[in-house]
Protein backbone atom coordinates (compact mmCIF):
# COMPACT_ATOMS: atom_id res chain seq x y z
CA UNK A 1 0.00 0.00 0.00
CA UNK A 2 3.18 2.27 0.15
CA UNK A 3 3.56 2.46 -3.10
CA UNK A 4 0.14 4.19 -3.87
CA UNK A 5 0.98 7.04 -1.10
CA UNK A 6 4.36 7.07 -3.06
CA UNK A 7 2.32 7.41 -6.69
CA UNK A 8 0.20 10.10 -5.48
CA UNK A 9 2.78 12.27 -3.98
CA UNK A 10 4.46 11.95 -7.13
CA UNK A 11 1.30 12.72 -8.81
CA UNK A 12 0.90 15.68 -6.09
CA UNK A 13 4.46 17.19 -7.31
CA UNK A 14 3.70 17.00 -11.08
CA UNK A 15 0.77 18.97 -10.68
CA UNK A 16 3.05 21.09 -8.54
CA UNK A 17 5.44 21.65 -11.29
CA UNK A 18 2.79 22.39 -14.19
CA UNK A 19 1.70 25.06 -12.25
CA UNK A 20 5.10 26.00 -12.15
CA UNK A 21 5.21 25.72 -15.96
CA UNK A 22 2.17 27.61 -16.71
CA UNK A 23 3.28 30.77 -14.51
CA UNK A 24 6.60 30.45 -16.54
CA UNK A 25 5.14 30.18 -19.89
CA UNK A 26 2.91 33.43 -19.00
CA UNK A 27 6.26 35.07 -17.88
CA UNK A 28 7.68 37.35 -20.17
CA UNK A 29 10.46 34.92 -21.33
CA UNK A 30 13.21 37.24 -22.41
CA UNK A 31 13.10 39.58 -19.34
CA UNK A 32 12.05 36.69 -16.48
CA UNK A 33 13.64 34.94 -14.30
CA UNK A 34 12.60 32.40 -11.74
CA UNK A 35 13.76 35.02 -9.04
CA UNK A 36 10.85 37.20 -10.72
CA UNK A 37 8.46 33.95 -10.71
CA UNK A 38 9.33 33.21 -6.98
CA UNK A 39 8.25 36.89 -6.33
CA UNK A 40 5.42 37.35 -8.18
CA UNK A 41 3.69 33.91 -7.40
CA UNK A 42 3.79 33.61 -3.62
CA UNK A 43 1.82 29.69 -3.95
CA UNK A 44 5.19 28.77 -6.49
CA UNK A 45 7.48 30.34 -3.03
CA UNK A 46 6.12 27.74 -1.25
CA UNK A 47 7.44 24.54 -2.81
CA UNK A 48 10.67 23.72 -1.32
CA UNK A 49 11.85 21.79 -4.36
CA UNK A 50 11.77 24.89 -6.64
CA UNK A 51 14.03 26.55 -4.49
CA UNK A 52 16.75 23.86 -5.13
CA UNK A 53 16.37 25.25 -9.17
CA UNK A 54 18.92 28.12 -9.67
CA UNK A 55 16.92 31.62 -9.65
CA UNK A 56 18.77 33.34 -12.32
CA UNK A 57 17.79 30.91 -14.32
CA UNK A 58 15.38 32.39 -17.57
CA UNK A 59 11.54 31.88 -17.00
CA UNK A 60 11.39 30.41 -20.94
CA UNK A 61 14.20 27.75 -20.04
CA UNK A 62 12.89 26.93 -16.66
CA UNK A 63 9.66 25.99 -18.56
CA UNK A 64 11.64 24.21 -21.26
CA UNK A 65 13.56 21.96 -18.56
CA UNK A 66 10.01 21.50 -16.40
CA UNK A 67 8.52 20.29 -19.58
CA UNK A 68 11.20 18.12 -20.75
CA UNK A 69 11.80 16.83 -17.14
CA UNK A 70 8.04 15.74 -16.69
CA UNK A 71 6.77 15.08 -19.85
CA UNK A 72 6.88 11.34 -19.20
CA UNK A 73 5.77 11.00 -15.73
CA UNK A 74 1.89 10.56 -16.17
CA UNK A 75 2.86 7.36 -17.94
CA UNK A 76 5.55 6.35 -15.98
CA UNK A 77 3.35 6.54 -12.87
CA UNK A 78 0.82 4.62 -14.55
CA UNK A 79 2.89 1.17 -15.46
CA UNK A 80 2.94 -1.81 -12.75
CA UNK A 81 5.57 -1.64 -12.06
CA UNK A 82 7.29 2.48 -11.83
CA UNK A 83 10.60 2.85 -13.34
CA UNK A 84 11.95 4.77 -10.21
CA UNK A 85 15.23 5.49 -11.73
CA UNK A 86 13.98 7.17 -14.67
CA UNK A 87 11.87 8.89 -13.06
CA UNK A 88 14.75 10.67 -11.23
CA UNK A 89 16.95 10.65 -14.17
CA UNK A 90 14.43 12.80 -16.07
CA UNK A 91 14.38 15.22 -13.47
CA UNK A 92 18.33 15.68 -12.98
CA UNK A 93 19.10 15.59 -16.44
CA UNK A 94 17.53 18.14 -17.88
CA UNK A 95 16.40 19.99 -14.95
CA UNK A 96 19.37 20.31 -13.01
CA UNK A 97 21.74 18.96 -15.89
CA UNK A 98 24.59 21.60 -14.56
CA UNK A 99 23.47 22.24 -11.15
CA UNK A 100 24.42 19.06 -9.07
CA UNK A 101 24.28 21.14 -5.43
CA UNK A 102 20.59 22.42 -7.22
CA UNK A 103 20.08 18.25 -7.58
CA UNK A 104 21.14 17.27 -4.24
CA UNK A 105 18.93 19.93 -2.36
CA UNK A 106 15.63 18.84 -5.05
CA UNK A 107 16.51 15.20 -3.80
CA UNK A 108 15.72 15.95 -0.42
CA UNK A 109 13.14 17.95 -1.20
CA UNK A 110 11.25 15.45 -2.62
CA UNK A 111 12.24 12.44 -0.23
CA UNK A 112 10.18 14.54 2.50
CA UNK A 113 7.43 12.46 0.50
CA UNK A 114 9.03 9.38 -1.27
CA UNK A 115 12.19 8.63 0.52
CA UNK A 116 13.83 6.13 -2.56
CA UNK A 117 13.54 9.07 -4.96
CA UNK A 118 16.72 9.48 -6.50
CA UNK A 119 18.72 6.25 -5.02
CA UNK A 120 20.93 4.05 -7.17
CA UNK A 121 21.57 6.73 -10.22
CA UNK A 122 24.25 6.65 -12.28
CA UNK A 123 26.81 9.62 -12.26
CA UNK A 124 25.32 12.64 -14.01
CA UNK A 125 28.47 12.94 -15.82
CA UNK A 126 28.67 9.39 -17.64
CA UNK A 127 26.81 10.33 -20.43
CA UNK A 128 24.11 12.82 -22.38
CA UNK A 129 20.97 13.60 -20.54
CA UNK A 130 18.24 11.82 -23.61
CA UNK A 131 20.33 8.45 -22.73
CA UNK A 132 19.94 8.27 -18.80
CA UNK A 133 16.14 9.43 -19.76
CA UNK A 134 15.56 6.97 -22.22
CA UNK A 135 17.83 3.48 -23.70
CA UNK A 136 17.48 2.78 -27.06
CA UNK A 137 16.68 -0.52 -25.72
CA UNK A 138 13.09 1.33 -23.86
CA UNK A 139 9.75 2.25 -25.99
CA UNK A 140 8.25 5.98 -25.77
CA UNK A 141 6.06 5.03 -23.10
CA UNK A 142 3.15 7.63 -24.63
CA UNK A 143 3.73 5.39 -27.99
CA UNK A 144 4.05 1.82 -26.37
CA UNK A 145 1.06 -0.41 -26.11
CA UNK A 146 2.26 -1.64 -22.98
CA UNK A 147 1.99 1.44 -21.47
CA UNK A 148 -1.60 1.86 -21.54
CA UNK A 149 -3.43 0.22 -18.92
CA UNK A 150 -6.51 -0.70 -20.44
CA UNK A 151 -4.75 -2.26 -23.32
CA UNK A 152 -2.01 -4.20 -21.20
CA UNK A 153 -3.01 -7.93 -20.88
CA UNK A 154 -3.07 -9.85 -17.94
CA UNK A 155 -0.15 -12.32 -17.78
CA UNK A 156 -1.45 -16.21 -18.74
CA UNK A 157 -5.08 -15.01 -19.41
CA UNK A 158 -4.96 -14.61 -23.18
CA UNK A 159 -7.48 -12.11 -23.00
CA UNK A 160 -7.78 -8.15 -21.74
CA UNK A 161 -10.62 -7.41 -18.90
CA UNK A 162 -13.17 -4.65 -20.40
CA UNK A 163 -14.51 -2.07 -19.01
CA UNK A 164 -18.22 -4.24 -19.62
CA UNK A 165 -16.71 -7.46 -18.28
CA UNK A 166 -15.93 -6.15 -14.61
CA UNK A 167 -17.85 -3.26 -14.31
CA UNK A 168 -14.68 -0.35 -13.79
CA UNK A 169 -12.85 2.29 -15.99
CA UNK A 170 -9.29 1.01 -15.09
CA UNK A 171 -9.85 -2.71 -14.44
CA UNK A 172 -5.62 -3.69 -13.82
CA UNK A 173 -4.93 -0.28 -12.21
CA UNK A 174 -1.65 -0.73 -11.08
CA UNK A 175 -2.03 0.10 -7.47
CA UNK A 176 -5.63 -0.88 -6.28
CA UNK A 177 -5.95 -4.18 -4.21
CA UNK A 178 -6.95 -6.99 -5.04
CA UNK A 179 -10.66 -7.46 -3.91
Amino acid sequence: MKDAFERRALLLHLGDALQALDAALAADPSRHTLRHLLNAHAKLAAHTWIAAVSPDMKAADFAKRVSASFAAWPALLLEEQVDYPRLALAVRDHLFVDDPAGWRRYVDAIRNEVVWFGDALPPADTADPVSHAQTSDEADPLTNDTADIERAKEPGDGQRDNVESNGGLYPSWPWKPDV
